[in-house]
């Protein structure tokens, strides 16, 4: 799985999805990486707080070969960074639009 927009929204369902087992991708600003690559996720939540393994990218290509791509960006981002993904996900892939 990866998670294109590793702000608040995007981290709590990567986080979700890393907490239930899954191999998440984080993708964002190399600030946010970085600190994902040295430690994992910090999460917190009622009744647990840790440190979340998981992948991380500051590359839309990091969604490559993922099979569920959370789209998470910011609104004024959306049409940017729909464009920076696309060549990269799967021939064929329902992009859900309705153009």
């Amino acid at each position: 799985m990866a998670v294109l927009g590793a702000g608040a929204v995007g981290c709590f369902f990567g986080g979700m999805l890393a907490r239930a087992g899954h191999e998440v991708t984080l993708i964002g600003r190399p600030v946010h990486v970085d600190a994902f690559k040295a430690q994992g996720l910090h999460f917190e939540g009622p009744g647990f707080d840790e440190h979340v393994p998981v992948e991380a990218s500051t590359d839309a290509e990091a969604v490559r070969g993922a099979r569920l791509v959370l789209f998470c960006v910011k609104s004024t981002d959306t049409e940017q960074a729909a464009a920076q993904m696309a060549p990269f996900l799967a021939a064929g892939s329902d992009s859900g639009s309705t153009k």
